[in-house]
């Protein structure tokens, strides 16, 4: 599924410095760096960053998030490399639920769970 047809509606938003470069629409770490798999997230970043410049990263709200899979709507969300979603499994922080659905990899808007 496209980002084109993706709306969200930040309620918060948060400056931290990229510790590396970081792509629009993946989750972002409380360092400034990409997500590793099943980590804990800061929140997603909306915009591409390169390291080094004070990133805006979205904490509270709803966001578009690229997967690496099948997410279906209702499904609690964590990350996957490169910061992309996956479906929560057993044992991984859940980081949003699934707002939309999409099938294989593309885009899904989520809400935030902090």
């Amino acid at each position: 599924m496209s980002i084109t047809d993706k709306t969200y509606q930040p309620i918060q938003a948060v400056t931290v410095k990229a510790n590396e470069d970081l792509s629009a629409f993946r989750f972002v770490s409380h360092l400034g760096s990409v997500c590793a798999e099943d980590q804990k997230a800061l929140g997603v970043s909306d915009l591409n960053w390169l390291k080094d410049e004070y990133s805006s990263v979205v904490t509270l709200g709803t966001i578009a998030v690229e997967t690496t899979t099948t997410i279906n709507i209702g499904a609690p969300v964590a990350t996957s490399t490169e910061g992309k979603a996956k479906p929560a499994a057993g044992g991984s922080e859940i980081n949003g639920r699934a707002l939309d659905s999409c099938i294989g990899a593309g885009f899904i808007k989520i809400s935030i769970v902090p």
